[in-house]
């Protein structure tokens, strides 16, 4: 892809692992989240995506998980994971923003259909890294050849 488009944020948050041995380990972590949108076309106005619609629902996104018991939150909640427990690694974590940033893209544009003339270009490929030390991140990524989001010509 010859062009992508990067915007940062964080959060700070507490959560419960249990792991084989079936001892609850808490901790807490603040986590620098990048979402990378990438394609090889450019919108109208020659822009991938608008940067400040992209840092805004970003920023939306780190509210619902900031300052937050990840333990608590209705989507992490075994009710809501066919009774299975979830521990919510970086690397659920990095899923999670992904689906959040999709959807809101895709409410976005069905709110604004002209936005698409203000700067979307055919996005091919959304990433989410969720870093959770200077030296350890996990990352979740989807593609589609022909763009997340239909163009009007």
């Amino acid at each position: 892809m010859p062009f992508a488009v990067r915007v940062r944020d964080r959060m700070m948050y507490s959560h419960t692992f249990v792991f084989d041995d079936g001892v609850p380990f808490t901790t807490g972590c603040t986590s620098v989240v990048d979402v990378t949108f990438e394609g090889a076309e450019l919108g109208k106005f020659d822009v991938l995506i608008d940067i400040c619609l992209a840092q805004r629902l970003l920023r939306q996104i780190m509210e619902v998980y900031d300052h937050k018991a990840l333990d608590t939150l209705e989507e992490f909640l075994p009710a809501n994971n066919g009774g299975k427990r979830v521990n919510t690694t970086v690397e659920v974590m990095a899923q999670s923003v992904f689906r959040r940033m999709l959807e809101a893209l895709k409410s976005h544009l069905a709110q604004n259909e002209k936005e698409e003339e203000k700067g979307f270009g055919r996005i091919t490929t959304i990433r989410v890294d969720v870093k959770e030390s200077d030296v350890a991140c996990a990352s979740y990524w989807e593609s589609d050849p022909t763009g997340f989001f239909t163009l009007k010509e």
